[in-house]
């Protein structure tokens, strides 16, 4: 991949939505705290990038002798990403990054979803790291946001991200068998009641999933 024509798929209108959407959240304000203590952190082998479902899971709880970072903003989505990438990512020279980021802007067009995470997932492994896609998190009906409808489009793009990563990633996540239940909803032990966001049941089985891949 070359990062110039990659660079080309993020709008600058987009971008600018993301950064004035980032002044509303508190997370952000935090981690503009964290990047602060970059002389202090240094090299971090292990990065979580991506949206809510990234910051609310407790990393430092579930892999407590691990160097980990969190780096997931609410509400943050492809844009916000390939945003953030020379402040939340590369400074820090990880090893392995495991991103999870599509369930903001679901709505949009499956193919242009796509090329957005395959894109930011070529831009680090430039950099040299290994990167691990993460499938999207199945949904609980009725969810606050309307997306229940893209529960088949989400099986497709997680289809298509497992098939890509086999030759152009370093490995492919797939929480989202791990919490569904038989009628491929997120099961009712793993939802939270706006149908979204999951509990801590969720994340004891997606940090199963990860944990061997942890550096």
């Amino acid at each position: 991949m070359k990062m110039k024509n990659d660079a080309d798929l993020f709008e600058p209108a987009k971008i600018a939505s993301i950064r004035a959407f980032y002044e509303t959240r508190d997370r952000w304000r935090e981690i503009q705290n964290y990047r602060t203590l970059r002389p202090q952190v240094g090299h971090v082998k292990n990065i979580f990038y991506g949206d809510s479902i990234t910051n609310a899971w407790p990393l430092g709880e579930f892999f407590p002798n691990h160097s980990l970072l969190n780096r997931g903003i609410g509400g943050d989505n492809v844009y916000g990403l390939y945003d953030r990438l020379n402040e939340d990512i590369f400074p820090y020279q990880p090893q392995k990054v495991f991103m999870m980021i599509g369930i903001n802007g679901i709505e949009e067009d499956e193919s242009g979803i796509v090329a957005h995470i395959q894109a930011l997932a070529g831009m680090m492994k430039e950099k040299g790291i290994q990167v691990y896609l993460s499938s999207i998190l199945p949904l609980r009906n009725p969810d606050n946001w309307n997306r229940f409808q893209y529960q088949d489009k989400i099986v497709s793009i997680n289809s298509t991200l497992k098939e890509w990563s086999k030759d152009n990633a370093a490995g492919f996540l797939d929480y989202h068998s791990r919490i569904k239940d038989g009628t491929g909803q997120l099961a009712a032990e793993c939802a939270q009641h706006d149908g979204t966001h999951v509990t801590f049941e969720a994340y004891r089985r997606m940090s199963e999933v990860v944990a061997p891949y942890l550096a």
